[in-house]
């Protein structure tokens, strides 16, 4: 069993070795949520809120307060008439990943790590690595959401970056439950605050790096560069690319002394010449189950995906390539593929009965309207309609691009405005339909359900609705899907 390092005397040792023995419970930096016996972390504040945090520190009872500075006080520790340790670290920022994973008495000696880093896909791939794992009776754990903000919020005092999503502290929990596997999601903004720099990794996944029109093109290679070094620099036993991307095929023969994988369903076997490799060699598309036939380093077979889209066969070999690399059977992987199932919200199907077959997807960024509309030209279906949200679009060159996107994908096109005085509204879908040719593709309802009695009464079985719509209106979209299609079978 893993114990946390209770002493502040021993956890700052490697820093600081002139302060007494004092008990520590836990750590946080929220002086609001401080409890009895705490160690209370004050980093960088402004002046005047740093009395507020010491003096709800010593209210509630902290046993050690680590103050930030950068004076030369380093190790200086005052005892308060609260029976409160205040200690000076210089520099504190910078060693904080460091004090946490002491704390936590270095959980991840007890785990094995797989991360997944990329502009799109990260949240599919690591979901399918823990489906596949399920299956095979495995324990698995995920960690996301790890990015750290700074709090503006005008009613808490906590303006400090904050360390509450600590990996650590997530990797010290998963051990406590036995898991001993666990996929971690990375952005961009949690590679940048450097939580993984003291990690080591059995493999890393890195899905795509596609540029993100709202970061731009500059943002862009800054994201990069940041992403290629982390890859390079951090102790990572596999790397695994996918080589359909022009900078991840760049990057391939870069990396010295690191097991680099290419994962291509575009290009020929093992175009790259690594020493492990998976590549598709034909795909027989399907709403209800494709087919992949596939060669690799490990043996040739044929996968079935309930899941939509030419990404997500990709996303299906990035999350085998790893579970291969963890030595399970290549049979097993094949056999068991056939269960898994697409993700919540993310390419996720609904057909009832006769219906049309639904694809919510509701996230409707640029990039990602357009990676969705247009993998589904490649099934079988007569018709592509979307149901598109809008409200969010605020960005004018945004909506003229995705005015383009939808006219070029769809045959028809349902907007549903709700708030029909909305000047803002009017505006957007104005800018939109401005940059389309074909009005008569498109469709304005101003009730959830017309709308969706409107799109059952002009399609089929054999029509596709992309769904890109804010979750509280998909979840009433869904809701008239479900009453609709009991309802025309009841006619039936």
């Amino acid at each position: 069993m893993i114990k946390k390092i209770n002493n502040i005397q021993i956890l700052l040792n490697p820093w600081i070795n002139n302060i007494p023995q004092k008990k520590i419970c836990n750590i946080t930096q929220y002086s609001s949520k401080i409890k009895s016996g705490d160690l209370f972390i004050l980093l960088h504040k402004k002046k005047n809120t740093k009395k507020n945090h010491i003096l709800k520190a010593l209210k509630n009872k902290a046993n050690v307060i680590l103050y930030e500075t950068e004076k030369n006080k380093h190790g200086l520790c005052i005892s308060t008439q609260f029976n409160t340790l205040i200690i000076y670290f210089k520099k504190l920022s910078y060693y904080i990943h460091q004090i946490y994973e002491r704390f936590f008495n270095k959980p991840q000696k007890k785990i094995k790590l797989i991360g997944v880093i990329g502009t799109y896909g990260k949240t599919t791939v690591a979901n399918l690595i823990a489906q596949w794992e399920k299956l095979i009776n495995k324990k698995v754990g995920i960690i996301k959401n790890l990015e750290n903000t700074v709090n503006t919020c005008t009613q808490s005092n906590d303006d400090n970056i904050n360390y509450k999503n600590s990996v650590q502290k997530k990797l010290y929990n998963l051990v406590k439950k036995k898991i001993d596997i666990t996929i971690i999601e990375m952005s961009y903004h949690v590679l940048m605050q450097k939580q993984m720099s003291n990690l080591k990794f059995e493999s890393i996944i890195c899905t795509n790096l596609t540029i993100n029109l709202i970061d731009g093109q500059k943002n862009m290679f800054q994201q990069e560069k940041i992403k290629f070094s982390f890859l390079k620099k951090n102790a990572i036993k596999n790397i695994i690319l996918n080589g359909d991307e022009n900078i991840t095929s760049n990057w391939i023969h870069k990396f010295k002394n690191k097991n680099v994988i290419s994962v291509t369903i575009f290009k020929k076997n093992n175009v790259f010449h690594t020493k492990f490799w998976i590549n598709v060699i034909n795909i027989i598309y399907s709403t209800s189950r494709t087919k992949i036939f596939f060669n690799s380093s490990w043996g040739s077979g044929k996968l079935y995906s309930l899941l939509l889209g030419n990404f997500n066969i990709t996303n299906i070999l990035l999350a085998m390539t790893s579970m291969l690399l963890l030595k399970y059977s290549i049979n097993v992987l094949i056999q068991s593929s056939k269960f898994l199932q697409p993700v919540r919200r993310k390419m996720e199907k609904i057909q009832i009965n006769q219906s049309p077959l639904f694809v919510i997807n509701n996230v409707h960024l640029p990039q990602i309207l357009y990676r969705a509309l247009y993998s589904l030209t490649y099934y079988n279906c007569k018709k592509i309609w979307c149901i598109l949200g809008y409200e969010e679009i605020t960005n004018i060159s945004t909506r003229k691009i995705i005015g383009n996107i939808i006219e070029k994908f769809s045959d028809f096109i349902v907007f549903i405005n709700t708030h029909p005085q909305d000047k803002q509204e009017k505006l957007i879908l104005h800018d939109i339909l401005n940059e389309c040719n074909k009005k008569n593709k498109f469709f304005i309802f101003y009730n959830i359900k017309q709308a969706i009695q409107f799109v059952f009464s002009q399609t089929n079985k054999y029509d596709i609705i992309l769904v890109s719509e804010q979750e509280k209106k998909v979840k009433k979209i869904i809701k008239y899907i479900n009453i609709i299609s009991k309802n025309s079978s009841i006619n039936i």
